[in-house]
């Protein structure tokens, strides 16, 4: 069974999307921030979808794709989407980052079927 693990500073953020993802069937696990997203990635045998904030304290998502890349394990038994509400042009060489490991970027705010449909997608990659 494939996990999602929902990595966002935000606690409403993170209980909203609980509930959307559970009420989908989904087995859920959350992190406030990047370095404890890395923890739990490293410690667990499941598949994980990690729905990964861009904007966070201690660690940001930038700083743990930069670690999934360094890390095989980590970039090959999970897959990653950055949820993020920036505006702001991300740099050449993180949008080269997100291509080289696959990570789709999705904007806050978000259409609720449509990442769904996403968690979909890359829960099925990984089977």
């Amino acid at each position: 069974m494939v996990r999602v693990l929902i990595v966002d500073d935000d606690q409403a953020i993170r209980e909203t999307l609980r509930f959307l993802l559970e009420d989908a069937g989904h087995h859920v696990a959350e992190a406030a921030d990047g370095l404890a997203a890395l923890n739990d990635l490293r410690r667990t045998e499941d598949r994980t979808v990690v729905l990964l904030d861009l904007m966070m304290p201690k660690l940001d998502g930038a700083g743990v794709l930069g670690a999934v890349a360094g890390d095989r394990r980590l970039s090959s038994q999970h897959a990653y989407a950055l949820v993020t509400a920036t505006h702001q042009t991300l740099s050449l060489a993180f949008m080269n980052l997100l291509s080289s490991l696959s990570v789709p970027m999705v904007r806050k705010p978000f259409d609720i079927d449509a990442l769904l449909d996403l968690v979909e997608r890359m829960a099925d990659r990984l089977n």
